[in-house]
């Protein structure tokens, strides 16, 4: 297996030297997951006069980050993923660790399409694993229906990318992780039976 070394301990050093290989797969990854969740906001807000929003706010989906502080560590939790699917061994820089965790919770902060953004609790990422939960139930009740719509957007959006389904990951999240009213509940279950079993698929 190949090892990613990094260089130096000057800044403009401490990048790999495939950074420019990194990014490029950062942008071309994100760009295809954002169309991805901008072709869902579409079918959902057809599905629903209730989301004709919908379609402004997949506009703007994950623009955070391409802007400081997430989109360099982004760039780095692009790669890590990347390489963890491939087999590849990936060495972080001193510190970068912390920074993808940072960045990862100033994500989830800022964009209400995360149930994260709407509590207040500390501590809302597992820094462990950021794809598991964290080690209270997040309160996620606050949330809107357009927040929920462009949330199951970005969900379906991601089963499609890695070959499962959103359903799954509802059922190892919903009121495991974020915790939703029986209400919100129901309307996540519909929209990703909606999605990702409707004919239009």
């Amino acid at each position: 297996m190949k090892i990613y070394k990094l260089a130096g301990e000057k800044e403009k050093e401490d990048k790999p030297e495939n950074y420019d290989k990194m990014k490029d797969w950062f942008d071309k990854r994100t760009m295809k997951h954002i169309e991805m969740v901008q072709k869902y906001c579409k079918k959902i807000a057809d599905y629903s006069d209730d989301f004709k929003d919908l379609i402004e706010r997949g506009k703007v989906h994950d623009a955070s980050k391409y802007e400081d502080p997430e989109i360099d560590p982004y760039v780095y939790i692009s790669w890590d993923y990347k390489c963890k699917d491939d087999g590849v061994d990936f060495e972080l820089p001193d510190g970068m660790e912390d920074r993808m965790n940072g960045a990862t919770e100033h994500h989830v902060n800022s964009n209400k399409h995360h149930p994260e953004c709407h509590s207040d609790k500390k501590g809302k990422i597992n820094r462990e694993n950021r794809d598991k939960a964290p080690d209270e139930l997040i309160n996620a009740t606050e949330m809107t229906d357009l927040d929920i719509a462009e949330m199951v957007a970005d969900w379906v959006s991601m089963g499609v990318e890695k070959g499962n389904s959103a359903k799954t990951w509802a059922d190892k999240n919903v009121n495991i992780r974020w915790k939703f009213t029986d209400a919100q509940k129901d309307l996540i279950y519909e929209l990703i039976d909606f999605c990702e079993n409707d004919s239009g698929k």
